[in-house]
């Protein structure tokens, strides 16, 4: 059959053949109508479709069904022409479709659209904005640990959605952070109910946008509606002290000893019924989350992003959780002297020339740290138990950026605010590229 011009007949013909002769993949298509995978799965069909040899009518046709059905509240029109073009009902035709498009047509592969960590390096090495990577895939996705008042999904969105309108491809953009909603302590970290309207404003042929409050990385792991695997996962201002201190070096005790003389002394208590932590600083007392002072340690947040997604982009890191983050991705052990609190006075003794180069660094300049320092072959959580089995991991990139907020790429408002925190010295980027 000629492949260069398929006409209706010809292409009803072609999807009752995909259809019967792959029972495999046909049973296997059930399980992309589950609507998490669905999302994902529809982007990389259209794709497909765009691509494939099909006459122009036809083709305009079957994306604008496959548009309709992809919709919330299913549309009959859609419908009917989805029966017309294949053959089939409805959701057999997508699955139909999927067989043809994807699981036999479209290759071998579990995720089409996903890339090889190669592929993905190359990709970030040739990129001044790291959130680039999104125009990179068919089903573009992101996932922000610890969203505060979704500033950063606002930029995102109003940078990348028109140009993926123009794709005809939506944006999935699910966000979480620890903050409870309605609770009196955190602030302006708080999500921003004007923004989260916004955001949610967006057709979902256009962003398919998604936050959780009162979550953190565990609560987030068990939680429904997440995406097995994201393009992006980004953390924006790691929580210090959360992640400044790895508790498979620090024991606890140094711990405590550490936050108790830096921060001040500090106890669980009540405001207004709310279980907090409160903090005497300089004569203040300062009232926080109970959960401040958890300390789950750099390997947790990287575990927890590496198992997510091929790219993972760490901003506006402050110096202490920085340097706790970057000896835990450098093969000598001499990065992590057991029970040694990382001081500024210690920094230059323990990281040598990775210090005195990383230290000259200007506000936008970026350094591959392999040149520098042996990168860990293997990390330590390799083993951990993953949803879908065992997880061996390692970064086979990573870059160091140096600067708060980077020209062209969208930004937190806590990574704004370092402009005025004149006591700050100037935060990092890490953005690294699993294999």
């Amino acid at each position: 059959m000629d492949d260069q011009k398929l006409g209706l007949a010809a292409f009803r013909e072609r999807i009752k053949v995909s259809r019967e002769s792959s029972p495999h993949h046909w049973e296997a298509s059930r399980k992309c109508m589950v609507p998490e995978t669905l999302q994902t799965m529809l982007p990389a069909l259209l794709q497909h479709i765009q691509k494939a040899p099909l006459d122009s009518s036809l083709r305009d046709r079957l994306v604008d069904a496959l548009q309709q059905f992809s919709k919330p509240i299913g549309n009959k029109e859609g419908n009917k022409i989805l029966k017309e073009l294949t053959g089939f009902p409805p959701s057999k035709a997508v699955r139909a479709l999927m067989v043809w498009g994807l699981l036999v047509d479209g290759g071998s592969k579990k995720n089409p659209e996903e890339l090889s960590g190669a592929q993905w390096e190359e990709i970030i090495r040739n990129a001044s904005n790291p959130y680039d990577a999104l125009r990179h895939t068919a089903t573009p996705s992101l996932l922000d640990v610890g969203a505060g008042d979704l500033s950063f999904e606002q930029e995102l969105v109003d940078h990348y959605v028109p140009y993926f309108r123009t794709q005809r491809t939506p944006l999935t953009l699910h966000a979480f952070d620890r903050l409870m909603p309605g609770s009196r302590v955190g602030g302006v970290y708080h999500k921003n109910l004007d923004r989260e309207r916004y955001l949610q404003s967006f057709p979902p042929e256009e962003l398919r946008f998604k936050f959780c409050g009162g979550m953190g990385l565990e609560t987030f792991s068990k939680s429904k509606g997440k995406l097995s695997r994201y393009t992006v996962s980004t953390c924006h201002a790691p929580a210090n002290p959360t992640f400044a201190y790895e508790p498979s070096r620090l024991a606890p005790e140094i711990i405590h000893a550490h936050l108790q003389s830096s921060r001040g002394n500090y106890h669980q208590s009540r405001y207004e019924g709310e279980p907090v932590l409160e903090v005497s600083h300089q004569g203040r007392t300062l009232t926080f989350p109970d959960w401040k002072f958890d300390i789950l340690g750099p390997l947790a947040l990287l575990r927890f992003m590496a198992e997510r997604s091929g790219v993972s982009i760490l901003s506006a890191i402050d110096d202490e959780v920085f340097w706790e983050v970057l000896s835990q991705l450098l093969a000598d052990d001499r990065f992590r002297p057991i029970n040694e609190i990382f001081t500024k006075a210690l920094l230059p003794e323990i990281f040598g020339e990775v210090y005195a180069e990383l230290s000259t660094m200007a506000v936008g300049e970026r350094i591959d740290l392999s040149e520098m320092a042996n990168l860990r072959n293997l990390m330590p959580f390799a083993g951990a138990t993953k949803e879908d089995g065992q997880m061996s991991c390692r970064f086979r990139y990573v870059e160091i950026r140096r600067g708060a907020v980077l020209d062209g790429v969208p930004s937190s408002f806590t990574a704004r605010q370092f402009s005025r925190m004149h006591e700050e010295s100037t935060p990092w980027w890490v953005i690294l590229v699993t294999d």
